[in-house]
């Protein structure tokens, strides 16, 4: 013998002696009070209505964390009270609810629509830790700061790297373009023409004019008298 519907006996649960103001039926309660909630709940939890994923929330009423959800509007809180009144198995609620926005709604769009809506309802949150092995809040942010001052002095060492770098390449730049190899055999041959007997043999006018230039510059800081441009060398000045 066929029981009677799950409907009906939750509906006589939920209403012993319907009033005149009551929904007559289940259809009634479903359409006049328990979509809407649902609806309202959606977008209370999304926020908005255009996602796939806010039309199919999936909603599970043998789940517990959906119906706490759920039990924030006084329609489904009796439901869920007649539900366990009536001591209803997963299955049999399962094949009860089967209206918008519920786990039935979902699947049965995934397969028609030959597509998957993934749960982002766990977006964010962080894997479960044994309390043993957790680290205390105030302890990881002081071991997150740490990592930040060393990677900030890391950076540090890495930027005065690079700058000693290109102040030795520009040291180097400047050395070459200041005595150059043409000026070098140039000062050589005065140099040994003066030591083959010719003391009045000029030296190098460039030089002497580059000399001068870097000891007022500072660029040579301990400039020797025999080094001076200004130094009367016999032959170099009148």
């Amino acid at each position: 013998m066929k029981g009677r519907p799950i409907d009906q006996i939750v509906y006589e649960c939920m209403f012993p002696k319907p009033k005149s103001t009551d929904p007559q039926n289940f259809q009634g309660l479903l359409q006049r009070q328990l979509v809407p909630e649902v609806r309202l709940e959606t977008q209370a939890f999304y926020g908005h209505l255009s996602s796939q994923e806010a039309k199919y929330p999936g909603l599970d009423y043998a789940y517990q964390p959906h119906r706490n959800r759920l039990s924030r509007y006084p329609w489904h809180r009796r439901l869920f009270r007649a539900f366990d009144n009536l001591k209803l198995t997963d299955s049999e609620i399962a094949g009860l609810t089967k209206w918008e926005g519920t786990r039935w709604a979902k699947e049965r769009y995934e397969k028609e629509q030959g597509v998957v809506i993934r749960d982002t309802t766990g977006d964010g949150i962080e894997p479960w830790i044994d309390p043993s092995l957790r680290i205390p809040v105030a302890q990881r942010a002081e071991v997150e700061e740490m990592e930040d001052v060393q990677e900030d002095q890391d950076q540090d060492a890495e930027d005065e790297e690079n700058e000693v770098d290109e102040d030795m390449d520009e040291d180097s730049d400047t050395e070459i373009q200041s005595v150059g190899l043409e000026l070098n055999e140039r000062l050589r041959a005065a140099a040994a023409e003066r030591e083959a007997g010719n003391p009045a043999a000029i030296m190098d006018e460039e030089w002497e004019q580059w000399l001068k230039d870097a000891a007022e510059s500072g660029t040579i800081p301990f400039l020797s008298g025999e080094l001076s441009p200004d130094a009367n060398f016999p032959g170099t000045r009148p």
